[in-house]
């Protein structure tokens, strides 16, 4: 990818506690970002988010509010200035079963520990540089998940793969 330029973009990083806040903030100066703000309280970053514009969320996986992930709180949030604001899970070992959980809360994408600045800048560069449409729906208001070129252009490779395959174990 090509070098993004960082300088006006600005990142709220929520839930980092301990170490993990100011090993964050390396990370992303590392990777080409000035304006980043710490919050520890998920409840106090919503609220941020209801008065500061932002460019993007990082929201650690223990950022909560209430039986809530943070993620959720805020796409459902009337109050939030930009609802359709990027947010990337953060986590120390993520499940499908996880990533799957944060999808449908509608996070944008989930970055695994540990974190290289390469990788934050090309979520981040991906996500403000083509931004995914977002749906509305009854239960569901997020980016698009599908994440992947639509229609599809190539080949169908699923039509390529036998559904049986046979396996002989006789060693002729």
């Amino acid at each position: 990818m090509a070098a993004f330029n960082f300088a006006s973009t600005r990142v709220l990083v929520v839930g980092a506690k301990g170490q993990t806040g100011p090993l964050m903030r390396t990370v992303l100066t590392a990777a080409g970002l000035s304006k980043i703000a710490l919050i520890d309280e998920p409840r106090r970053a919503l609220e941020i988010l209801c008065a500061e514009p932002f460019d993007a969320v990082l929201a650690e996986a223990s950022a909560r509010l209430d039986d809530a992930s943070f993620a959720l709180a805020v796409r459902r949030s009337r109050l939030v200035l930009n609802p359709m604001i990027p947010i990337f899970a953060v986590y120390s070992g993520a499940r499908r079963r996880d990533v799957e959980k944060e999808r449908d809360d509608g996070i944008t994408d989930v970055i695994c520990r540990p974190v290289s600045p390469k990788t934050v800048a090309d979520k981040l560069q991906l996500a403000l540089a083509a931004p995914r449409p977002f749906i509305a729906a009854a239960g569901f208001f997020g980016p698009d998940r599908r994440a992947k070129e639509r229609p599809w252009r190539g080949a169908d490779r699923r039509a390529l793969t036998p559904k049986k395959i046979k396996v002989s174990l006789n060693q002729d």
